[in-house]
C-alpha cells in the first residue's frame, strides 16, 4: 500500500524533532506508529487520502488503552496539524535528496513493509518504519543467537574495558552476534572483540560522520568485518541525544537480550536496561557485589542496585521491583558461557569450529 519512498516519508516525520532545554521529538511516536499500523488496516493511504478521520479515531482509542497517563489530546492537535493539507510533494522531495545520500554511500534500505526486515523489531511498539544500513545485516536466524554488550562510557580502568571485550570474544567464538551502539567504553571493547559478528546501531543518519570519532576506525572495521552499521533515521540526520535514547531500544529489541558490564546510576545504560525489561529481553548484568576494589566506584553503583531489590535507581530512570525481578546477575565468564551453551541446545544449533582464547575468569 505504502511504497518505499512514503515508507521513508514515515521515517523522516519520525525524526523531527523541536529543539529546546530538551530535544524532544516533534511528533509522538507511538501515536504515529498507531496511526500507520490501522492505515494498513483500513486499507488508507493517509499521506495521500484525505479521509483519515476513521484511522485518527481508531488510533487514538487504542492510544488511550495504552497510554492511559499520557495527554492524548495535544499529541493529537500535533499530529491533526500536521496532515490538515499534507505537503505530500515536499515529503517526496526530501526523499528524493535523502536517496542521493543513500547512492553515495553505499547505504541499503529495508522498510517495515519488507519480508528481509527483522521478525525481532517487528514486536515493538514503535519499530522503526524504515532500516537504513550498510554492511551485513544478520538474518532472523542468525539474530537467534544475539545479545547486545553495553555500558558505561567511563568504565573503571582495571576491569570494565576487558571483560566487554572478553564478552565479545565468547560470543564471536560461539557464533553469536553483539549488537551494540558503537558509544566509547564498553560498547567499543565488546565490538573489538566479537568483531566478525558484531553491529552497531547509531543515533545518526548513515551519511553523517560517525560519532563518536574516536570510534570511526572501528566503526570501518566492523563494516570490513562481515558487520553492520544500521540506523532508523535517514541519513542526512546529524546525532542528537534523543536519538541516542530512541536507538537504545533497537539494541536490546532487535537482540535476545543484553549484558550489561558496568553502569552509574546516571548513565545513558539504564535506558536500554529498562528497554530490555519491557520488551522481556534476557538481562544479565555483571554481578560486582563482592569485588571488594569495585563495590564503592560511583561506575557500577547502577549494577548493585539494578541486582538488589530493594535499592532505588536515584536517577532519571525508574525500574520497578516487578522489572528488576527478571534480572540475571552474572559473577564469572564460565556461568554466562555455560548459559549461552544451554541456549544453543535448545537451539540446536552446531557451534563454530574456529575459536579465540579467552580468559577463564572475571578478575
Amino acid at each position: 500500500m505504502y511504497t518505499r519512498d512514503e515508507m521513508m516519508i514515515f521515517s523522516i516525520i519520525y525524526s523531527e524533532i523541536i529543539e529546546g532545554r530538551f530535544v524532544k521529538q516533534k511528533y509522538d511516536s507511538e501515536l504515529l506508529y498507531l496511526i500507520f499500523k490501522n492505515s494498513l488496516n483500513e486499507n488508507i493511504n493517509i499521506l495521500k487520502d484525505t479521509k483519515r478521520t476513521l484511522v485518527f479515531q481508531q488510533a487514538s482509542k487504542e492510544y488511550k488503552k495504552l497510554y492511559p497517563k499520557k495527554d492524548l489530546e495535544k499529541r493529537m492537535e500535533v499530529i491533526n496539524k500536521l496532515f490538515l493539507g499534507f505537503e505530500y510533494d515536499n515529503y517526496i522531495e526530501q526523499v528524493q535528496k535523502e536517496l542521493e545520500l543513500v547512492k553515495e554511500n553505499d547505504i541499503k534500505i529495508v522498510t517495515l513493509l519488507d519480508k528481509e526486515y527483522p521478525k525481532s523489531l517487528k514486536e515493538l511498539n514503535v519499530p522503526p518504519f524504515v532500516i537504513y544500513y550498510k554492511g551485513y545485516l544478520p538474518k532472523d536466524n542468525e539474530l537467534e543467537k544475539s545479545l547486545a554488550i553495553i555500558g558505561t562510557r567511563t568504565p573503571d580502568k582495571k576491569y570494565g574495558n576487558r571483560i566487554a571485550k572478553n564478552l565479545g570474544e565468547i560470543l564471536l567464538n560461539r557464533g553469536w552476534w553483539n549488537i551494540s551502539g558503537l558509544a566509547v567504553g564498553c560498547d567499543e571493547y565488546g565490538h573489538i572483540g566479537s568483531l566478525g559478528a558484531t553491529g552497531a546501531i547509531l543515533g545518526q543518519g548513515l551519511a553523517t560522520p560517525i560519532f563518536p570519532k574516536e570510534n570511526r576506525d572501528l566503526a570501518k572495521d566492523i563494516i570490513d568485518n562481515n558487520g553492520f552499521l544500521m540506523s532508523e533515521l535517514p541519513p542526512s540526520i546529524k546525532p542528537a541525544n534523543i536519538y541516542f535514547i530512541l536507538r537504545n531500544r533497537l539494541q536490546s529489541g532487535m537482540t535476545k537480550g543484553i549484558f550489561v558490564v558496568e553502569t552509574s546510576e546516571s548513565s545513558g545504560t539504564l535506558h536500554t536496561v529498562k528497554y530490555s525489561l519491557e520488551q522481556g529481553r534476557e538481562t544479565y548484568v555483571l554481578d560486582v557485589r563482592e569485588v571488594i576494589d569495585l563495590k564503592e566506584e560511583k561506575v557500577v553503583k547502577g549494577n548493585i542496585k539494578l541486582l538488589d531489590e530493594r535499592e532505588k535507581i536515584s536517577g532519571n530512570i525508574v525500574i520497578s521491583k516487578k522489572l528488576k525481578e527478571n534480572i540475571i546477575g552474572i559473577k564469572k565468564l564460565k556461568e554466562f558461557e555455560d548459559i549461552l551453551i544451554k541456549k544453543e541446545r535448545k537451539l540446536q544449533i552446531n557451534l563454530p569450529i574456529e575459536k579465540k582464547s579467552v580468559q577463564e575468569s572475571l578478575w
